[in-house]
């Protein structure tokens, strides 16, 4: 990715500041030394003026006026802040110091938001947009900072890596927008759990890394077994997929069209984490730390999952062997990266039968249930409604001179009045009903645990719907649709055949009196 471009304005060509703009170089910032009162290079995005550099206010305020792209000013005093932001412009931004770079990088990156460079942002952030915790970057700034400090005598310090457990599957069940939720709470509950001196981060994907500082091992490992428990035992939920349970729900409602629940079905989603510790101690590296701790991370999966393991533990047990250690490892990640491929290659199956089965019996145009499915599920419709006693309608719905629309505005049009249709449908129908296209033009509403009388109203506001939308062709005609519908309800002695052919001499009976209208058998 390209290095975001900065211009570091001097007061003339020959001063020398490099020792200030080095540490954003490190960070990738292209930084272009350019001397005041010259023309800025075109590709740098923004520019950086310093007050110590410009003498007093006046000098530095002509120099702001010179240039319109988005500015930090960097001033030393309290004073040489107050006087830059006497004539700052909302847009643009003003810093104390030079120091901790990390304040002045976020700085930069604030004003290439706004100047609309966001594609370059990325080598300037430090925190995880979704969680709001440091990211990789800023946690391997933090830590190493933290670990050269010098050591205080009484304390403690652990690095540990939390990942949550079959968060693919999580994410494969209910959807990514759950994933990213649940993500987000498992942060904030990590968070609530830290000490005052704790940092945590989000270490990439669904890990997260956290550095803990206690009196000793045995605080730190309860610590972190109860972070684990409460992942584990919050309630985490997500919206409930749709199915019988959620039909029975709806099948509440009246004739209504798809009024909405006062709440939304959730589930629950099984939430755990495993989580490997390495102890911090005297030369630990960062390299070091975040390794053994993934190595203890591996292992708590292997053996489980909602577990703690401490790496100085395995040390133990394998005799201080780091060659056994790391053999073991890489068998607990081949393990585990089994494991992951075999679901993977499991979903992907299930995903190609329903695939199979959808296309099976949806129709392709319309994206409606197809003649197939409707003879098989009216059958299943037909032989519950006698065997409990409950109400089952239908209505038969044909498009008025369909064959006229094909040949006035082409058969491309035609399919796109058909899909018109279907959508038009889709939205006027109750969540209980459902719809198939029977043949042509022609497409049954069927309407469980619903009388006629119902049933008409619903097949009306279907009927109104249609004759009232704006349909057009491919070149943007307006099509004149409208629908003769027939309504039946099932009796006593019919069956499936008995029912539809009743609806569609209700059909014909609308057509006779001259279409556009319902009829009843």
């Amino acid at each position: 990715m390209e290095a975001t471009t900065i211009a570091w304005v001097l007061p003339h060509a020959d001063f020398d500041d490099e020792a200030a703009f080095e540490p954003l170089r490190a960070h990738g910032v292209r930084v272009l030394p350019c001397a005041a009162g010259a023309a800025l290079p075109a590709e740098a995005g923004v520019r950086v003026l310093r007050c110590a550099l410009f003498g007093d206010a006046r000098r530095l305020r002509r120099e702001y006026l010179l240039d319109a792209r988005p500015t930090l000013i960097v001033a030393d005093t309290a004073e040489q802040e107050a006087e830059a932001l006497e004539f700052l412009k909302a847009r643009d931004d003003v810093v104390r110091g030079l120091h901790p770079v990390e304040l002045l990088l976020l700085r930069l990156a604030r004003l290439l938001k706004h100047a609309g460079g966001e594609a370059r942002l990325h080598s300037l952030q430090f925190t995880d947009e979704l969680t709001g915790l440091a990211n990789r970057k800023r946690w391997q700034a933090l830590l190493t900072q933290a670990l050269a400090a010098s050591d205080a005598p009484d304390e403690c310090r652990a690095v540990v890596l939390f990942d949550l457990d079959h968060f693919k599957q999580i994410n494969d069940r209910f959807g990514h927008q759950a994933g990213d939720q649940v993500l987000r709470e498992s942060a904030a509950l990590l968070l609530d759990a830290l000490a005052p001196g704790d940092r945590l981060a989000r270490w990439g994907g669904e890990e997260f890394a956290a550095l803990l500082t206690r009196y000793d091992r045995a605080t730190i490992a309860a610590d972190v077994q109860r972070m684990l428990q409460r992942l584990a035992e919050h309630v985490f939920v997500a919206p409930a997929a749709g199915g019988s349970g959620f039909e029975r729900l709806v099948n509440r409602f009246d004739d209504s069209a798809a009024a909405p629940l006062d709440g939304e079905p959730m589930q629950r989603i099984a939430v755990s984490a495993s989580a490997g510790l390495a102890f911090v101690r005297e030369r630990s590296s960062f390299a070091d730390l975040m390794s053994q701790a993934d190595v203890a991370l591996y292992e708590a999966k292997s053996r489980g999952r909602n577990r703690l393991v401490s790496y100085e533990a395995l040390q133990d047990g394998a005799g201080g062997e780091e060659r056994d250690l790391y053999v073991r490892h890489f068998e607990n990640v081949t393990r585990v990266l089994t494991e992951r491929m075999t679901t993977l290659v499991t979903n992907m199956g299930r995903s190609l039968v329903e695939a199979a089965r959808r296309e099976a019996n949806q129709d392709a145009l319309t994206q409606l249930h197809n003649r197939r499915y409707f003879d098989a599920r009216l059958a299943r419709e037909v032989e519950t409604a006698h065997k409990r006693g409950r109400a089952l309608s239908l209505a038969l719905i044909d498009l008025d001179h369909f064959h006229d629309v094909n040949a006035t505005y082409g058969y491309p049009s035609g399919d796109q009045v058909l899909r018109r249709f279907a959508e038009i449908a889709r939205h006027g129908v109750r969540l209980t009903d459902w719809l198939a296209r029977y043949g042509g033009e022609e497409f049954c509403l069927v309407m469980p645990d619903t009388d006629r009388a119902t049933a008409e109203r619903v097949a009306e506001r279907v009927r109104a719907q249609v004759a009232a939308a704006e349909i057009l062709s491919v070149d943007q005609r307006r099509v004149a649709l409208t629908a003769s519908v027939g309504v039946a309800q099932l009796g006593a002695g019919d069956d499936p055949l008995t029912l539809v052919q009743r609806a569609s001499e209700a059909v014909l009976s609308a057509k006779r009196a001259g279409r556009n209208r319902l009829g009843t058998a």
